[in-house]
């Protein structure tokens, strides 16, 4: 996942927290991007009261700032307005996601990786 080798820890199962320190979730599964790079770009998490009361399943856009452990997944808070209930709409919402990083982190490394989820 990471470069940092944050990605050998074991996150099925992890909280999900933001980068703000609120907990959202649990990590139920990975989502990955399709084709030769095949990286991450998402988790589907069963999200918790912080999240929404309604929602009991969502996928969410990794960010660059991604930490993960055994212990926990952290992704940017402003992640949570770009969820989406099933894979069908994850790719726009991760699109979205990458465009407002664009447009909020000039040369961020979200943005300059580019292409379709």
């Amino acid at each position: 996942m990471g470069a940092d080798g944050s990605g050998h820890g074991q996150v099925i199962g992890a909280p999900v927290l933001t980068d703000q320190g609120t907990e959202i979730g649990t990590v139920l599964d990975v989502v990955i991007e399709t084709g030769v790079g095949g990286r991450v770009v998402g988790f589907e998490i069963a999200a918790d009261e912080n999240m929404d009361r309604h929602r009991r399943k969502a996928f969410i856009p990794r960010g660059e700032t991604l930490a993960v452990s055994g212990r926990a997944l952290v992704v940017p808070a402003h992640a949570r307005h770009f969820l989406a209930d099933d894979l069908p709409s994850f790719g726009a919402q991760v699109e979205a996601f990458r465009a407002h990083t664009a447009q909020q982190y000039p040369g961020s490394p979200a943005t300059e990786a580019g292409g379709p989820a």
